[in-house]
């Protein structure tokens, strides 16, 4: 439809492989109207990006295609909003792709098969985690403005687990 937009999902690990750089060109000349949306986190799993290229960041590779980009911090949620918003408006009125470059720090580890530990150290990543935690962020925010409190907190959470905990139980009841 007239105003619809494609999105792929991808982190910087993934802007390494030649999949990646067919997509950019392929959208690029293709004028379609797609948004690539990079999570930068700083590593492809335990490689830091100071080793998956020299550039500046991801943004920097869609501008090289002739593709519109924007970078923005991946732990506001309203810089996230206007980011998306913007960049879809903008493949929608020039017809274009548009990569955005959100970026943002792996709390955890990359998957199961992973020790983040190896590779960071775990007090920086914990402290890098609490500073960067988009959820504490809005919270403060929302508790800033006389939003949210809490107590409201609390029983929102309370509620929640005990609908998560239903929702287990009935799943075990069905059985395969």
């Amino acid at each position: 439809g007239e105003g619809r937009v494609a999105a792929a999902f991808f982190g910087d690990g993934a802007a390494s492989e030649g999949d990646f750089h067919a997509a950019m060109n392929f959208a690029a000349t293709l004028r379609s109207r797609t948004l690539f949306l990079c999570r930068n986190n700083g590593f492809a799993i335990s490689t830091p990006v100071s080793q998956q290229y020299r550039g500046d960041g991801i943004a920097a590779r869609g501008r090289a295609y002739g593709i519109p980009a924007l970078r923005v911090d991946g732990g506001d949620i309203f810089a996230i909003m206007h980011a998306v918003g913007a960049a879809r408006a903008r493949s929608l009125s020039h017809s274009t792709p548009v990569v955005v470059e959100f970026m943002t720090f792996r709390g955890g580890h990359h998957s199961t098969s992973d020790d983040a530990s190896r590779y960071r150290s775990p007090a920086l990543a914990a402290a890098a985690a609490r500073a960067s935690d988009p959820v504490a962020r809005l919270r403060g925010y929302c508790v800033g403005r006389g939003w949210w409190t809490g107590a409201e907190e609390e029983a929102f959470c309370e509620g929640e687990r005990g609908r998560v905990l239903e929702a287990l139980e009935a799943a075990e009841r069905v059985g395969r």
